[in-house]
């Protein structure tokens, strides 16, 4: 693996460690505060109205008003002109979970951890050493991860956040002389409320290492690299909120083509084709978030994934580039169910670990329509191509989190295919999730 990748992490990973040591000394800084650990809270009295006092049940509080002194309609106190009007419930909850995110963590603290990689499209043909579809390499294009999810460390509920994701996946691409091998990805997010806190934009750019975008034929070495990954806007809102115990969200992911182009090459380094990167997916979801008690919540994420326009497999020349081909990858649907519950505080407020959770995940992706079978390259037979058409994963997740004083979270997760052959993507996986709230 290039070193560049290891000094981009490390560079992301001290830049963060840093950060969090200076906010951590900040917050025990303080005296201890009074332990606040984690449990129901009572329900608030009833606020009373300002046209109205609730009756006392002592006698000497509330004397009886002669029925003549009583005043007569005309000079009642009206209510004020200027009250403030009714909330409505998308400011209610924003409002809500706003004061949750620094208490309970509704929205920070209860993100989901992810599973995905899903480049199924493999190019195989003569001029690639005669291979079929099955036994063919896979598109070199942002190191070989091509798919985006909403599920990789995301909360349904709007908040104000940066975060760094660390994914090892171990033996999820071929290269073009079919060697497997492992790709990592840094992600760097940053996401940010809007209207009242009820909605939030968010921004993803992935730094991965792993295939090379471009691929030579019986060149040496296992043709890897450190390259930028397609980037990713995402658009979330809430639908219908109830209290600060559930809500229903939606949203709109744009994942656009900002890796560089592939280039497959002969074994004297002559272009056989050029992979023009211009695929943009539109993924669309809804969610639905449930605190079940102050300790235990879950996640259930229902995701499109949508190929707009495809990629064009090309050879480009002086005077206008020959086309062979356009693959528009397939469609997916994607299940989610995450579940996670709180089994540690630190009730002394100020100590380095404040509360750490263990969460499950079940996570389910299909194809929902059939694969393109499009030429690849000059010669008859090179083609690009799902050579197993259908594909359902099933993918499980189990990992612990723990809060870094207020404003920090850490993850460590691992992810297990449960399905084998065509159905398992990688042999397995590794998240390192941090995330600072704002």
């Amino acid at each position: 693996m290039d070193c560049r990748f290891w000094m981009v992490a490390l560079a992301a990973l001290m830049a963060s460690v840093v950060s969090t040591s200076t906010s951590l000394a900040a917050d025990c800084g303080c005296a201890p505060k009074k332990c606040q650990c984690v449990s129901p809270c009572p329900p608030s009295p009833c606020q009373p109205s300002p046209y109205y006092q609730a009756p006392s049940d002592d006698d000497s509080q509330a004397p009886m008003i002669p029925m003549d002194d009583m005043p007569m309609t005309d000079d009642l106190t009206q209510p004020a002109d200027d009250l403030p009007p009714m909330p409505s419930p998308a400011t209610t909850f924003a409002t809500s979970t706003q004061f949750a995110s620094a208490s309970e963590g509704v929205g920070f603290r209860n993100a989901t951890i992810g599973d995905f990689f899903g480049n199924t499209a493999r190019i195989a043909g003569p001029s690639y050493g005669g291979t079929l579809p099955e036994n063919g390499f896979n598109v070199p294009i942002g190191g070989g991860d091509r798919r985006y999810k909403i599920t990789e460390n995301v909360s349904p509920i709007p908040v104000d956040r940066w975060f760094v994701n660390y994914n090892h996946f171990s033996q999820p691409v071929r290269n073009i002389s079919r060697e497997g091998i492992d790709v990592d990805r840094v992600t760097l997010g940053f996401e940010k409320t809007i209207l009242d806190g009820s909605s939030s934009i968010e921004f993803r750019l992935p730094i991965v290492g792993g295939l090379d975008s471009s691929q030579q034929l019986n060149a040496s070495g296992d043709q890897s690299d450190v390259e930028f990954g397609n980037m990713n806007l995402v658009f979330k809102s809430i639908l219908y909120q109830c209290g600060d115990q559930s809500a229903v969200t939606a949203g709109l992911t744009l994942n656009l083509p900002t890796a560089r182009d592939g280039h497959l090459l002969d074994g004297t380094g002559n272009t056989i084709a050029v992979v023009d990167n211009q695929s943009v997916h539109l993924l669309p979801f809804v969610a639905y978030f449930r605190q079940h008690s102050s300790r235990t919540w879950s996640t259930a994420i229902m995701q499109l994934d949508f190929d707009l326009n495809g990629s064009t497999f090309l050879l480009p020349d002086t005077a206008s580039d020959i086309e062979f081909g356009r693959y528009q990858e397939q469609n997916f649907l994607y299940l989610d169910y995450s579940v996670g519950h709180w089994f540690y505080e630190d009730c002394s407020g100020c100590g380095f670990i404040r509360r750490a959770a263990v969460i499950g995940e079940l996570h389910y992706s299909t194809t929902i329509n059939d694969t393109d079978l499009t030429s690849a390259g000059p010669s008859v037979g090179d083609v690009v191509t799902n050579p197993f058409n259908r594909i359902d994963v099933l993918n499980a997740t189990a990992g612990l989190r723990f809060q870094l004083g207020n404003d920090y979270l850490l993850t460590v997760a691992g992810v297990a295919p449960l399905k084998d052959g065509e159905n398992k993507l990688f042999d397995s996986e590794i998240a390192v999730l941090l995330t600072r709230t704002f």
